[in-house]
């Protein structure tokens, strides 16, 4: 359908008279020296504000025969898959307009050069509900920040109980769970020590998803110790508390300022003509009878204000609470895509020296070198997400024939079962049972290769391929081993773009050269870590995982 200048012209002057004298004039067929033709937009709207934008719309539509707009109700991360054209969902259309809940999703959207040539980087808000941390009542802590989004050890370590359990919803499809990723970085802090303590909250119990609002009320009346808080819209409390006044919730506003979905009203084509009519319903919204229909659905108007029904009966207050410090839109892709690999998990070879100097002990301590690298190693394995594939190999020299490396575990999902128990379960009690060859050396180079090879043969797409290479020493087997630059030109020669595999050296010791080390990370595109103490690995381990989750750009405060 073509779209012409008159008809839009005659739709604008139309709506501004009938707004300055309502019933005055209709622009009929003709009116125009080009004719009043139809103009039609579609606008998208997130579900939770789709019933008000619909009441707009038809007083809109019935004021003029020369425009109409059609309101879909859609849910966000699918309308920003469908602009961005990364994505699709069953009868979804290209909008001509859109209201996503957060402006969270814009850059989303705007990720790609087709969603960029056609989404605005802003909208006009035309509502906005503040992000709380909803319990049930009588079990929301007392002092409420969102620091306790943040969990501040590793999974597996000896962490101590929270008072609260805090959970989020799903970030790639629920603005509440976004906000909630967005505030777990801020509240972080800066640097690399921040970046560390959000890579840790990823990887932690506290950083599980549940999928919608529904699952996210049957978890805080799930009962358990300590209790469950969720990070959730306003808006969803205050519907909840009207539809359920038997299982009241409470909502918290942190004293460290609310993150506030602003349901952005944003254009997204790039035709001359319905841009017109977009700009015209936009002046729509933001009249008072919109801001009227807000308030049956629990929203708030743009600059905070509540409409009735608000109050401490329905677990929500009236003022407005403090805002958050902004967050950056170019940052937003970066901490969703570090959430997305820590949930579809690593494809990890982990190669272990088991050469004669493992037995030495570590200065200082009453542990070998062995145990000690295998300890920090099983830290490592509790913290991967159970969709994580990890496989385990020892070297040295001569292990297997004349093979200087040894399956001991092979490639399998840690969650799948083996035995009695699970994957996670048998490279833990490999780990325990490893012990250092007598009378061998290491063979570190050549078993590099041979894991590179196995670790590029096996690849798979949509997770993080890595070979991590754990060792107290430098490539020792004269006579028998390829040279460093040998190796080199091999995994050069090996190494795809389409299948990327890291290499990431794990080492220790006072026995290492660095250098050979980086050279080999560097070459795969990973990053070699070097500690003169093995009580230090289990920092290298987390240096590691925040290698796995952002790759080079990693999103600092």
């Amino acid at each position: 359908m073509s779209y012409r200048r008159g008809g839009a012209a005659c739709a604008r002057a139309l709506f501004l008279l009938l707004t300055i004298v309502p019933g005055s004039a209709a622009c009929g067929l003709g009116s125009h020296a080009d004719g009043c033709r139809a103009e039609a937009i579609t606008v998208a709207a997130a579900p939770t504000i789709a019933p008000a934008v619909e009441q707009t719309a038809r007083r809109f539509n019935a004021r003029t025969t020369c425009v109409r707009v059609t309101v879909r109700s859609e849910e966000p991360a699918d309308v920003a898959g469908v602009l961005s054209g990364q994505g699709s969902s069953p009868g979804a259309v290209r909008p001509d307009a859109w209201i996503p809940d957060s402006s969270l999703w814009l850059p989303v959207a705007r990720r790609t050069r087709l969603g960029a040539g056609a989404v605005r980087a802003a909208g006009t808000s035309i509502a906005s509900s503040p992000l709380v941390l909803a319990a049930a009542e009588g079990r929301s802590p007392n002092d409420v920040s969102w620091r306790l989004l943040l969990s501040s050890r590793l999974p597996g370590t000896g962490a101590a109980r929270p008072a609260v359990r805090v959970r989020f919803l799903d970030p790639t499809t629920q603005a509440s769970g976004l906000g909630a990723l967005m505030l777990a970085h801020q509240a972080s802090g800066s640097g690399k020590s921040g970046l560390g303590t959000f890579a840790i909250t990823l990887y932690s119990d506290l950083g599980s998803a549940l999928p919608d609002d529904k699952a996210a009320y049957e978890a805080m009346f799930r009962g358990g110790d300590p209790p469950t808080a969720v990070v959730l819209s306003e808006q969803s409390v205050w519907q909840h508390n009207h539809a359920d006044p038997k299982r009241p919730v409470s909502a918290r506003y942190p004293s460290d300022g609310a993150l506030t979905l602003d349901f952005p009203y944003v254009s997204a084509t790039t035709d001359r003509e319905r841009s017109r009519t977009v700009e015209d319903f936009g002046a729509a919204l933001s009249q008072s009878p919109t801001r009227e229909a807000l308030q049956p659905l629990g929203l708030r108007t743009p600059d905070g204000v509540a409409g009735a029904g608000f109050g401490a009966r329905y677990g929500v207050t009236a003022e407005a609470p403090a805002p958050t410090r902004p967050q950056d839109p170019a940052t937003v892709g970066r901490i969703l895509q570090m959430w997305q690999r820590t949930v579809l998990g690593a494809r990890m070879l982990i190669l272990l020296d088991v050469s004669p100097s493992m037995a030495d002990p570590v200065p200082r301590g009453k542990e070998t070198r062995m145990r000690a690298t295998t300890s920090a190693a099983i830290g490592g394995t509790r913290i991967l997400s159970g969709n994580s594939q990890v496989a385990l190999w020892e070297f040295s020299t001569r292990l297997d024939g004349d093979r200087d490396y040894r399956q001991l575990v092979p490639y399998r999902q840690l969650t799948q079962r083996v035995g009695a128990g699970t994957q996670r379960d048998a490279v833990i009690a490999a780990f325990n049972a490893a012990q250092p060859a007598p009378g061998t050396r290491t063979a570190l180079y050549d078993s590099v290769l041979a894991a590179y090879k196995e670790a590029v043969r096996t690849y798979q797409p949509d997770r993080n391929n890595v070979l991590v290479v754990l060792t107290d020493g430098m490539n020792y087997d004269p006579g028998h081993t390829i040279l460093l630059q040998e190796l080199l030109k091999e995994l050069e020669r090996i190494t795809d773009p389409l299948k990327p595999v890291a290499i990431v050296p794990i080492a220790f010791g006072p026995d290492i050269d660095p250098g050979p080390l980086q050279q080999i990370a560097g070459r795969t595109g990973g990053q070699a870590f070097v500690t003169l103490d093995p009580g230090g690995i289990q920092q290298v381990f987390l240096e590691m995982l925040i290698r796995l989750t952002c790759g080079q750009e990693c999103p600092m405060s």
